[in-house]
């Protein structure tokens, strides 16, 4: 009581009180009176329409002189962009949209008047972008940018590639290396590096289930090399093998790496594990390191599934006795294949393959298309066929082991029963089935890369 008696008295003044530049940018339609016409006469002023959430470019000489100054100065392009930082300052979530907005407004005059952004920012200001573009002054003090799905908070064109990328992985599309939080990416960082001083033995080694996560993050961001040190940290961990509870989970996390536009071209995570190591002149070659990390991965997995039995094992018998029976034909083929006029003068695959086809029906085994890439691919292994660039021929200095044996057998006089074309037409049946699953798992890599 004794401190309102002491309180000097209030002066009261007949100006026209200071327009609000908030509710003058960015008030919703008829949430509040139109300003007084009357008033507006008063002062020599021409009564203006109630402002709205989309504050219109006639509305912004509300603003102070000082702003109102610099805002007509700018070019459109400049406009939006001032409109676009203003947003970027001050937007924040709130259940009242108009009460955000509003502050959002009286952003614009502050950044107006800061002189030191101004003149850092005067040529980006006057560049356009994508949302300068898409969207008017209005607009964007409406967050209709934001309302669409752009990021408000980054670059206009990260907010735009941040989009699309949003866009495509809702469309199941492939969307490229994730973006992880710079929190996540220091912690990934931190524990590379622990791993690396693990490895060298200035500390206690890191579990299989850290370096699997470790592991599994660093795919995710794209890091090659990051991820491929991770592996090769559990496989030095694990002498007698990988086992199989990390098998699955690692050969999972490094096949979308396959895909080149899963990788980071420019790698964040530096460290150990992409320098030059000593007596070498050249960096690691990340690709190199994964695909011979995954031709490991692939291995281990079969030995793995034969060890279980099963329906694997099964599989991988069969394949094994189909191999051999296209090894004894290709040693059999050999020698008509080279007498041969088509297979001589054959430059192509596909060449190669009908000769090969036309040689073995004449010979009394009619096979399969399937069955005569496999031929072809067997005789190309066993050096039957070399190839030179996109050429191939047949070998001339080849001796099949047969020949070999034979000759062998026919010094010490002992007799020699050749096998022919026409004996193994009770394999073909079988010779044909897997040929086509070998085929289809061939596609089935290709359509997954």
């Amino acid at each position: 009581k004794n401190l309102k008696s002491q309180r000097p008295p209030v002066k009261t003044s007949a100006k026209k009180p200071k327009t609000d530049v908030a509710s003058s940018l960015a008030t919703p339609a008829g949430s509040g009176p139109a300003p007084d016409a009357a008033s507006a006469s008063a002062n020599g002023e021409s009564a203006a329409p109630a402002p709205t959430a989309h504050a219109t470019a006639a509305a912004l000489p509300m603003l102070s002189p000082e702003a109102k100054k610099i805002y007509d100065s700018l070019p459109e392009v400049a406009k939006r962009n001032i409109a676009l930082e203003a947003v970027r300052l001050g937007n924040y979530w709130s259940e009242n949209r108009d009460e955000v907005l509003a502050y959002i407004a009286t952003m614009v005059e502050d950044v107006l008047l800061n002189a030191k952004f101004m003149k850092k920012q005067a040529s980006a200001l006057r560049t356009e972008n994508g949302l300068t573009k898409l969207y008017t002054v209005p607009e964007i003090l409406a967050k209709k940018h934001e309302d669409d799905g752009y990021d408000v908070f980054i670059t206009a064109e990260e907010a735009i590639l941040a989009k699309e990328k949003a866009d495509k992985k809702a469309a199941g599309q492939d969307t490229g290396p994730e973006d992880l939080d710079p929190i996540i990416y220091g912690e990934l960082h931190e524990g590379l590096l622990e791993a690396a001083h693990a490895a060298e033995g200035n500390c206690d080694p890191l579990g299989s289930e850290e370096l699997l996560q470790l592991l599994q993050y660093s795919a995710r961001a794209g890091e090659v090399a990051a991820a491929v040190f991770c592996a090769e940290q559990m496989e030095a961990s694990h002498a007698e093998g990988l086992p199989a509870e990390l098998v699955g989970p690692i050969f999972e996390a490094l096949k979308p790496l396959l895909r080149p536009s899963s990788c980071r071209s420019e790698p964040r995570l530096v460290g150990p594990w992409s320098e030059t190591k000593p007596g070498t002149i050249a960096p690691p070659n990340p690709r190199r390191g994964l695909g011979l990390l995954l031709t490991r991965l692939a291995q281990r997995r079969k030995e793995l599934e034969l060890a279980a039995g099963g329906e694997a094992a099964e599989q991988a018998s069969r394949m094994t006795a189909a191999e051999e029976t296209l090894a004894r034909i290709c040693r059999c083929l050999f020698p008509l294949l080279k007498a041969d006029e088509e297979a001589a003068a054959a430059r192509r695959r596909s060449a190669m393959m009908q000769a090969i086809s036309k040689v073995c029906k004449a010979n009394g085994l009619e096979v399969s298309t399937p069955v005569a890439w496999e031929l072809l691919r067997v005789l190309e292994q066993i050096g039957a066929l070399q190839v030179q660039g996109r050429d191939i021929l047949v070998a001339e200095d080849f001796t099949p082991e047969e020949q070999e044996e034979q000759e062998d057998q026919a010094k010490k006089g002992e007799a020699h029963q050749s096998s022919k074309l026409s004996d193994f037409a009770a394999s073909l049946a079988e010779l044909h089935t897997v040929a086509k699953q070998r085929l289809e798992r061939r596609k089935k890599r290709q359509l997954s890369r």
